[in-house]
């Protein structure tokens, strides 16, 4: 038990790093202003699809309710969410059992210290805080007229991996995902300073070869004051612009720790929140009054690569292929009626 609290609180600082995700496809929160809420308890009504014993309470924060759907309605909504749904089944099937341990996780989280601006949920609609979901107004809002076929398909991944979950140690896994990596993920050690022998580096080279993959962004030297001295207005934004900002520490494969800007250590994750860049995996020049920053991948780079688990997939690799290549050393687990 003292471990599970133990990565309980990691996974609330990991949480804080979740903003940096940058999701492909249907991955962007809709407005849900044309869901009237009828009572505090059930605002977002649930599409019911499978029966299942395990609820997931999820409180909506514009609405300040509450509304209560089984645990494969949850992960449904969480999948149109998440995850293209034109990927291949296999990785489909990888993003349910995700989503599924996540709520699970959640739930055990709530159920031993629980947080009190959820009002009784495991967890909320603020994708700054919590992974995205989508009610079914939600997705038909997104997808519009593709809705009825994309909700097929992801329905038959959640089907294929009914009642599934990642475990270690015989405890739901801290989940983590991203859109594609530079063609290694990252370890958490590496990312935030916490070692977690299933959130290690691993191999996911079919990411290099996708466009995706790469980006370039330019931030002229005025933004890039402007940028810094928002996030810390004791800077001295002076001296030569070549020397606003130093790499000066680097993981494996090109992941920034950390950077010096202005005189002052920043982590490489925060610059790159700050400064909107796709990836902690860039590198920087300076010329003609602009800094270039060149990124590989998309996300944070821990756990699993969605698009890598699609080129696996395409490979003929299954779900459970997927996970365990992703999260080194963890099974599938079945919620039984007893729970996990």
């Amino acid at each position: 038990m003292k471990e599970y609290i133990q990565s309980t609180v990691v996974f609330a600082i990991m949480l804080l790093i979740i903003p940096c995700v940058v999701f492909l496809g249907a991955n962007k929160p809709v407005s849900a202003q044309d869901e009237n809420a009828s009572s505090a308890q059930s605002s977002h009504p649930a599409e019911e699809i499978i029966p299942s014993g395990e609820k997931v309470k999820i409180y909506f924060t514009k609405e300040d309710t509450v509304s209560e759907y089984t645990m494969e309605e949850y992960v449904l909504g969480a999948v149109m969410a998440q995850m293209p749904s034109d990927f291949e089944p296999a990785a489909l099937q990888a993003q349910a059992v995700l989503a599924r341990t996540y709520a699970l996780h959640r739930t055990k989280s709530e159920s031993s210290h629980p947080t009190a601006e959820l009002k009784g949920a495991v967890m909320s609609d603020d994708t700054g805080l919590y992974q995205a979901f989508f009610t079914p107004q939600q997705a038909k809002d997104f997808y519009k007229d593709s809705y009825e076929q994309a909700r097929s398909k992801i329905l038959e991944a959640v089907k294929a991996t009914q009642n599934k979950f990642l475990s270690y140690a015989d405890e739901p896994v801290l989940i983590a995902f991203h859109a594609v990596s530079c063609g290694y993920t990252a370890s958490a050690k590496e990312a935030w300073g916490q070692d977690i022998p299933y959130l290690s580096s691993v191999e996911s080279k079919p990411d290099e070869t996708l466009k995706i993959s790469g980006s370039e962004i330019a931030v002229t030297e005025e933004r890039f004051k402007e940028i810094f001295l928002e996030a810390d207005k004791d800077i001295k934004t002076d001296g030569p612009a070549d020397n606003w900002l130093k790499i000066t520490e680097t993981g494996s494969h090109g992941y920034v720790l950390s950077a010096q800007v202005f005189g002052k250590t920043f982590t490489g994750t925060s610059v790159c929140q700050l400064l909107g860049l796709n990836s902690p995996v860039f590198t920087v020049q300076h010329s003609d009054g602009k800094f270039v920053f060149t990124t590989k991948g998309v996300g944070h780079m821990v756990g699993m690569s969605q698009f890598g688990a699609n080129e696996m997939a395409k490979q003929g690799k299954s779900c459970d292929d997927i996970l365990t290549h992703y999260f080194p050393g963890t099974k599938l687990g079945e919620i039984s009626s007893q729970g996990t």
